[in-house]
């Protein structure tokens, strides 16, 4: 059995500090990456930020700092958005790095060796914000000029002797992967854009700059130095080059849908060709707006993912991001309906319904106040609820517990989170109705059916700590909480042992002495 797993965020340039977009990128990682590790995996979670710009230089010069004390600030800044927000990273490289620089050389010489590179002398228009070369076709008219339909800028007409990377030998290299690969790239439709492409024709791109004489220059010749993306795309290998680290291939690629065709196309051939395995697989992220408008900073919709959490929390950004869209569909932001939806779904939905077991588990009034239970091993086989027959009728068509710990698994092994979530929170609707048709409250003043009612109490707490076990790659510290304050003190220990399935499946005792603060408090909508 292979126990581990590797994944990575997309690339993050060293002239933005992370907003809340760039957040949601890592946050999706982190999420998966936290699932991983309780699932038996020893995990390896890599973030980065590639320095190797012309916008770098030009950011430095603007701010009149010399290059790497600019460079040295801004992964500062990454590394305080990311420690700020908690993301638990194994790996932060910078492509600045001695041990980068050294690995990227090495690949040169490889691909250079296998006659994959080439010298040539060429004339073509260059984006430097997308650091990517321009066709004709690539370019809208605004204002009776050409110019980059991200952007909006001319790119500039270079000139230079280059050395060019031979893509289009890989054409069939790639058809055959991904025709062997269905599931390549998530989402499927994102898949086909890119065989589309590859189906048409490739073109060799350019690896390197005669101009710029910033960054690692080529081990074949030193009067040249590496274009970004044949050197920041290695970083992911270079954080695997440890004589003890055999991560590759990686697992997952995080990637932006803009990214996608470097990722997809660019990548498997650029590995092949040095001889490395290819990653099994790339997801990629949509974009979202802000109240519908593009994230800008002229228009002051620039939204600080860590101020962000501080005013609210976490856990409130993390469920609106994932349940409101999925991950490779754009959306857009909505702070009024953030808060509408955290009220919803964890304050109202999982805290009432917790709140209510608590409560009347302690106006019982047993004496060891604990509230035991043990799921019948027949009705356990059969499926059932723990309810009476004349409540199948009105619950038939809901799912039972063990219908949505598969559909759960099934969830996150394909990555959509959103789907985790919905089918966790209507759970938890069904769970509230079950409550609401036994009614504990009522049951609670009649003395004959005390078995009963802690039978009813059991069932809904049992379960909500089914839940509670799913959401923690979710939520993890009030999740954490939870668990501590129906004492059940060694779960955070055991999840780090890689028990969670023992501990979905195992009888529970809890024990409930007071009643707790509310640890989903719900927040105005102003």
């Amino acid at each position: 059995m292979n126990n581990k797993f590797f994944l990575t965020t997309p690339i993050y340039y060293t002239n933005w500090i992370p907003h809340i977009w760039h957040s949601y990128s890592s946050l999706i990682a982190d999420t998966i990456a936290r699932y991983q590790k309780v699932n038996w995996k020893k995990v390896k979670f890599s973030t980065w930020v590639d320095e190797n710009s012309q916008k770098a230089v030009l950011k430095a010069q603007e701010q009149d700092m010399d290059i790497m004390s600019y460079l040295d600030l801004m992964a500062w800044k990454h590394k305080a958005v990311w420690d700020g927000l908690n993301i638990n990273y194994t790996d932060f490289i910078r492509t600045t790095e001695k041990r980068h620089h050294d690995f990227v050389k090495s690949v040169l010489q490889k691909s250079w060796d296998n006659w994959d590179i080439y010298e040539w002398v060429y004339e073509w228009m260059y984006c430097v914000w997308c650091e990517a070369f321009k066709k004709d076709e690539d370019l809208i008219l605004v204002d009776w000029k050409k110019v980059c339909p991200d952007h909006l800028v001319e790119p500039q007409k270079l000139k230079e002797k280059n050395y060019f990377f031979r893509l289009s030998k890989y054409q069939d290299f790639l058809l055959d992967l991904y025709s062997k690969n269905k599931e390549f790239v998530i989402p499927y439709d994102r898949f086909n854009e890119v065989i589309a492409f590859v189906n048409r024709w490739l073109d060799d791109f350019s690896i390197s700059r005669e101009t710029n004489k910033f960054w690692i220059t080529l081990p074949f010749d030193d009067n040249q130095v590496t274009y970004v993306w044949y050197d920041a795309l290695f970083n992911y290998l270079t954080v695997c080059q440890n004589w003890d680290d055999d991560f590759w291939p990686a697992d997952l690629h995080i990637v932006w849908k803009d990214i996608i065709r470097f990722h997809a196309i660019y990548w498997p051939a650029m590995l092949k060709s040095a001889w490395y395995d290819i990653p099994k697989q790339i997801l990629t992220t949509g974009f979202f707006t802000i109240d519908w408008q593009k994230i800008s900073k002229s228009l002051w919709n620039v939204i600080d993912p860590v101020e962000f959490c501080n005013k609210y929390n976490k856990d409130l950004l993390e469920l609106y991001l994932f349940s409101s869209f999925h991950i490779w569909q754009d959306g857009d932001f909505d702070e009024k309906q953030a808060i509408l939806t955290y009220n919803a779904k964890l304050a109202n939905n999982l805290w009432n319904l917790l709140n209510r077991v608590i409560v009347l588990s302690l106006k019982l009034k047993i004496d060891t106040w604990y509230l035991f239970g043990e799921v019948d091993e027949m009705l356990k086989e059969n499926n059932l609820f723990l309810i009476e027959e004349d409540l199948q009728s009105l619950l038939k068509w809901r799912p039972t517990i063990f219908e949505y710990l598969d559909w759960f698994k099934v969830s996150m092994s394909q990555y959509d989170l959103k789907w985790a979530l919905d089918i966790t929170f209507s759970f938890l609707d069904k769970l509230n109705k079950y409550t609401d048709i036994k009614e504990p409250w009522k049951m609670i003043k009649d003395d004959s059916i005390l078995e009963e009612t802690r039978n009813v109490l059991f069932t809904i707490a049992e379960w909500l700590r089914v839940v509670w076990l799913n959401l923690y790659c979710f939520f993890p510290d009030k999740m954490w909480d939870l668990f501590l304050k129906l004492w059940l003190n060694n779960y955070g220990e055991r999840l780090g042992r890689w028990e969670l399935n023992l501990l979905l499946s195992e009888n529970t005792k809890f024990k409930i002495t007071e009643k707790w603060e509310n640890l989903y408090s719900r927040f105005e909508v102003n």
